[in-house]
């Protein structure tokens, strides 16, 4: 039997955490599901935000480094975000963009290995990624090669070559997950560097 609009406002109606919309400023009429790019607003954020323009920046200047704790931002931060993916406080860090620390990670990764001038992908990685890998390839003069995701063919082309791979963890076209520990090993058999956004890390152990 085909659900209709009204099953699905019956299951929304009996969700227990229907109120937390409330939370958030969201049209009336809108069905909003783009959380991953950007989220709607959180009701309470605008007053923060007067208060950390007005007061912090505009009457603590320099000092709220220290005295409204920016320095510590990052930390606590990462340390909310830990609670929610099982992990240590101390072993997630909140930094930049994921565009923009792959990018870092990218050209380390190829500093990291100058006689090796293939930059890995996979065909179909996600946009953004391939983009900031052919950027990094055409920066530094690199490889940049595209193989078909399945793990053999990843496999396959690991050869002497490569400096690094850049591969997604979980294809967002399909929900796919790929073996993240054969590839990671592969990868380090191979004397390349493993730089997967969402997960960042490097299959040699380096950060």
């Amino acid at each position: 039997m085909a659900i209709t609009r009204l099953d699905c406002v019956a299951l929304d109606d009996a969700d227990v955490l229907a109120e937390l919309r409330e939370r958030f400023f969201l049209p009336e009429d809108v069905v909003y599901l783009d959380g991953n790019s950007l989220g709607a607003l959180p009701r309470h954020v605008p007053a923060r935000m007067r208060a950390v323009v007005e007061n912090e920046w505009g009457r603590g200047l320099i000092r709220s480094w220290n005295d409204a704790s920016w320095i510590d931002a990052a930390r606590r931060t990462a340390a909310k975000i830990a609670t929610l993916i099982g992990a240590g406080a101390d072993e997630v860090m909140v930094a930049d963009s994921t565009s923009v620390n792959l990018f870092k990670l990218l050209v380390a990764a190829m500093r990291l290995n100058p006689g090796r001038p293939v930059l890995l992908t996979t065909v179909g990685n996600f946009p953004t990624d391939t983009y900031i890998a052919e950027g990094v390839a055409d920066l530094l003069g690199a490889e940049l090669r595209r193989v078909d995701p399945d793990v053999q063919s990843v496999i396959a082309a690991l050869d002497a070559r490569v400096a690094v791979l850049a591969m997604t963890h979980v294809d967002y076209r399909t929900g796919r997950i790929h073996p993240l520990r054969e590839i990671t090993a592969a990868v380090r058999f191979a004397g390349a560097y493993g730089a997967p956004p969402w997960k960042i890390h490097t299959a040699a152990g380096n950060t």
